[in-house]
Formats: structure tokens, C-alpha cells, sequence
């Protein structure tokens, strides 16, 4: 499955920096969407107030309301609004209850469990049950929708009662619910889908769902307008409508919010314009991080990096506060461990990427068996790149230079990148980034053996086992430790050294209460609008 991270989509459609804008995946566990952590919260001034429409400016166009059969960039927000899950990530990246109450893992995490809410309807006042999470989940199964490869390991569902749904798995996967909860997983109506082609049901342009706002209409081109469902089995919105204007130049989008035309831009304020929003009383910015890592990724088995006193020289050459402030513009955080640091649970204090040493750099290259030319370069080598990286490569050259390596940029197009890299694996070093989520296993998809991210071909036999170990154990505190050792290893084999955690800063009215961004946050997911109001 070669689909970006939904989540770095996000990212790059707000404009707040320059990413990775294809390897940025994982395959088989790919988007949520996307652990975050939000900072600068305000305090909500006054009670929520009910009614009023909300704008938000959107960049594409929606194709389709089937929420599961394929990615729709255009659609996403609106589903988020329309429909539910079994469970959902919430803006700090955490599994929420949604259609599913509760849930257990049975002891050999072969087995979960599900509670659903009851009295819940669709919004044609059919009444939902069990039978259409079973449906859905086989349907997407047995059509290949967009999430079918990450719920491979489903081997039956069984419905025991209305509100009881129970996945059986071929084997353990304590990661699975990330998966579940994470993207084209949202729950279909079986009584409209059933016996028809999903991709060509009229529901899939007027859709029909669980969730907090029901579809009104869709003008092409111009906007798609949803209002609240009073009928609600969760929490009652605030809103009476919300408005996607369909805005697709960003520029247009950008001074339509500041005009006060729409209360949200969901292409997100540039770069070079944040520092005009900061200490203004009308504006809240939002730091979000995502679990979503940038960094730099050696050929082990061949060339200069197979050495691993040659990778730790790099880890010790390079400056990884330059290329977060200078490259990055400050958005996101230095990267400081092996996981993402959302993963507090599991964070390993011990086994951190280095402090910058150029000496210790040069000393470790000599120790390789490499001598300094008059201009104090051991050697040259070639750092193969995609776009997206060239900001961080020339912050990059400069660092090498520094501890005596002369780094040539190999900057290729896709095609060419996935002749020489992703397929040839013919690189010395390389670029690589992406969403490390939406379960913190989805680490093995980038060191495991056979996966696809895995293109230096790193391979230790320990970290095998402790991969398989982590998606038997369902709790944080049994799992902690088994990823604690990891990042250790990690740290002594250098397959990898991150550079930076993306990130970005999400501006917002400060009338604008409630947002998924803000108050809402451990409520939400990123694009529900159920909790804003609007102070005005």
C-alpha cells in the first residue's frame, strides 16, 4: 500500500512546512491519524453557546461519501463529522471510546471484545447494532478497502447480542485497535449496503450515518454543507450547520480567513506568517506533534555505513538543534529517542540519540580506519534524496563537512528514487520519514525484517523477538519494557538516527471555543467539529 500518511497530508496542506511527500507511509499500519500533543490551551471564557454556522475552508473536492473503500483527502473532514467509529484517536493520538463503550483483549490477545453505546440510529432512524460493525469490517476485508491490509490478522466476527461485537484474530495483535480506530474503519450502514455495489450506492454522494451531524448537501465546487443531528446518541453538538467552503488555492483560502470569511482555514497559516499571530488576543496557536519522525536511514549491509563506528560518527557529527530550528523552522521538536516521545509510556531515558561531539565524530572515523585529506575529509559519500528533504539535506551537507565528511545530494524524482532506493536498494544513506502510528509497533514496520521501510535491510534477531513480543502484551506496563529494550538496542546499532518530530502550529479564531485542536482535544478527532461554539 503505497498511500501517504494521512496525517502528513494534513500536515502539508496546512503549508506549515516542507515534508516528505511520498515514502512518508507505513504500508501495512499507515494516518492517524497521527499521537499529538497540543500545548498553549485557552480557558473557555464563558458557557458553550448553541447554534450558528461555522466555515471552514477546505483545499479539495469531495468524490466520494464512502468512508471505507478508498482514501478521499476532499471528503475526510466531512466523514469525521457524518459517521463513527468502533473506536477513534483523539488529537493527543490516544484510543477513545466512539461506537464501542469499552472494550477488552482476552489474555492471549487473540480476542477482543467490544461494548457498543445503545439506543444509537442512523440518521434515517434505522436503528444500529452489531450486525453492522460485522458487516462493515467484512465488507472492507473482502473488498480491499483502504484499511484491509491492516486488519489482515481478523479471522471471524461473531455477534453474540445487538451491542456485543467480538473479533477474533489469527493471531496475537494487541495492536490491532490503533488500526481499528485509525482510518477507513468508520461504520457503515448494512441496511443501505447490503446486496449493492458499495462503490456505486447512491449513499456514497448523500451518506448516512451514526455521528453528530447529518449530510445536507453537496454544491460541486463550491461547498458541502452538514447540520446537527438532534438525534444524537453522544454528545449533543453546538453547532446548527457546519459549512466546508471548497477553496482549492491557498493563498485565497488564506485572506478569506482573515477577512472573516470563514472561521477556519484548514489549509493552515504559511511559515512566514505565523510570527504575526503570536501575543494577538483574536488568535490561539496550537503546537501539535504527531507521531511522525524524520531521519536518516543507513545501508547496514553494504558501503562506508555497514561500519558501525562510521554510523556513530554520524551520530555524533550531526547538529540536530540547527536542523530544528534552521531547517524546520522551529515547528515540531528535536528529535531526542528511538520512539516517539508521545509514547511516554515506553520512553527509554537511557538510550537517547547523542549530544553533538565533532571531535568524538572525527575520532570514531579514525577508528573506522579512515584518514583525513589536507582539507580534514575522510571521504565522500552520497545522501540519495525524494523531494521534500532539501532544507534539511543542506543543514546536513554543512554538519558532515564539519566532522569530515564530504556529503554529495543525489536529489531524484519519485520514479528515479524508487529505481536506485526503495526497490534497487542501491544507497549508501538515504532520507526517510513518516507517521510512526497509529500503535507504537508501528515501529517494526521500519526495522523489522521484510518490511517494507526497511531498506538498509537492518536485521537483529533480539529485536525480532521483542517485536512479536509487543503486540502479544495488550497493557502499556507489560508492553514498556519490551520497547524500552528496543530503543536500547536501537541506540547501540544505529540503523537509523532520527533528526526531528513533526509537528506543526495550528492557528485558530479565538472565538472559535471547543476546537479538536484545543478544548476538545482528548474528546475529538481532528477534523469533529461535535464540541465547537462560537463566542460571538
Amino acid at each position: 500500500m503505497r498511500k501517504i500518511s494521512l496525517l502528513l497530508v494534513i500536515v502539508l496542506c496546512l503549508g506549515l512546512f516542507t515534508g516528505c511527500a511520498k515514502k512518508n507511509e507505513v504500508p501495512e499500519a499507515n494516518k492517524t491519524e497521527d499521537v499529538a500533543k497540543i500545548d498553549s490551551e485557552p480557558e473557555v471564557s464563558s458557557e458553550p453557546k448553541e447554534g450558528g454556522t461555522f466555515i471552514a475552508s477546505v483545499s479539495r473536492e469531495p468524490q466520494t461519501y464512502n468512508p471505507d473503500a478508498h482514501s478521499d483527502d476532499g471528503a475526510y473532514p466531512v466523514i469525521q463529522n457524518i459517521f463513527n467509529k468502533l473506536v477513534k484517536i483523539n488529537g493527543y493520538d490516544q484510543v477513545v471510546p466512539d461506537l464501542a463503550k469499552e472494550w477488552e483483549f482476552s489474555e492471549d490477545a487473540k480476542t477482543v471484545t467490544f461494548h457498543l453505546q445503545e439506543n444509537v440510529k442512523w440518521h434515517d432512524g434505522k436503528d444500529f447494532s452489531s450486525e453492522d460493525v460485522k458487516w462493515t469490517f467484512d465488507q472492507i476485508i473482502k473488498e480491499k478497502g483502504f484499511a484491509s491490509a491492516s486488519l489482515s490478522d481478523i479471522e471471524e466476527i461473531i455477534c453474540p447480542d445487538k451491542n456485543t461485537v467480538v473479533f477474533k484474530l489469527k493471531g496475537p495483535n494487541s495492536g490491532l485497535l490503533g488500526y481499528i480506530a485509525w482510518f477507513g474503519t468508520y461504520i457503515m450502514p448494512k441496511h443501505i449496503y447490503e446486496g449493492t455495489d458499495w462503490l456505486e450506492n447512491p449513499a456514497n454522494q448523500s451518506p448516512i450515518g451514526t455521528g453528530p451531524f447529518k449530510f445536507v448537501e453537496h454544491k460541486s465546487g463550491q461547498s458541502v454543507t452538514i447540520e446537527r443531528n438532534d438525534e444524537y446518541w453522544g454528545d449533543k453538538p453546538y453547532l446548527d450547520k457546519v459549512v466546508f467552503s471548497i477553496i482549492p488555492e491557498q493563498s485565497t483560502a488564506y485572506q478569506a480567513w482573515l477577512n472573516g470569511e470563514t472561521d477556519e482555514n484548514k489549509h493552515g497559516v504559511p511559515a512566514n506568517e505565523l510570527s504575526g499571530f503570536e501575543n494577538n488576543p483574536d488568535y490561539v496557536i496550537y503546537d501539535k506533534l504527531w507521531p511522525n519522525k524524520g531521519y536518516i536511514h543507513f545501508n547496514v549491509n553494504k558501503g562506508k555505513f555497514a561500519d558501525l563506528k562510521v554510523r556513530q560518527a554520524v551520530a555524533y557529527g550531526i547538529d540536530r538543534d540547527e536542523i530544528f530550528t534552521k531547517a524546520l523552522k522551529g515547528i515540531g521538536e528535536k528529535a531526542e529517542y528511538f520512539i516517539s516521545p508521545l509514547y511516554d509510556w515506553a520512553i527509554n531515558e537511557d538510550a537517547k540519540l547523542p549530544e553533538r561531539d565533532i571531535e568524538k565524530a572525527k575520532a570514531l572515523l579514525e577508528e573506522a580506519g579512515y584518514k583525513a585529506d589536507d582539507n580534514g575529509i575522510y571521504f565522500t559519500t552520497t545522501v540519495d534524496t525524494y523531494p521534500g528533504f532539501d532544507d534539511i539535506v543542506e543543514v546536513l551537507k554543512s554538519n558532515f563537512k564539519e566532522f569530515g565528511i564530504d556529503l554529495q545530494v543525489n536529489a531524484m524524482d519519485d520514479a528515479a528514487y524508487d529505481e536506485k532506493v526503495w526497490f534497487g536498494r542501491d544507497f549508501e544513506l538515504t532520507m526517510l520519514g513518516g507517521y510512526q502510528g497509529p500503535d507504537i509497533s508501528a515501529i517494526g514496520n521500519r526495522i523489522g525484517v521484510g518490511t517494507s521501510m526497511n531498506l538498509g535491510e537492518y536485521n537483529n534477531p533480539r529485536v525480532e523477538e521483542l517485536l512479536k513480543q509487543g503486540v502479544i502484551l495488550s497493557s502499556e506496563e507489560d508492553r514498556a519494557p519490551v520497547y524500552k529494550e528496543i530503543q536500547k538496542i536501537l541506540s547501540e546499532d544505529l540503523p537509523n538516527i532520527f533528526l526531528y518530530e513533526k509537528g506543526a502550529k495550528i492557528v485558530v479564531k479565538s472565538y472559535v471555543k471547543g476546537h479538536p485542536a484545543g478544548e476538545a482535544v482528548e474528546k475529538a478527532s481532528e477534523s469533529e467539529y461535535t464540541y465547537i461554539w462560537l463566542d460571538k
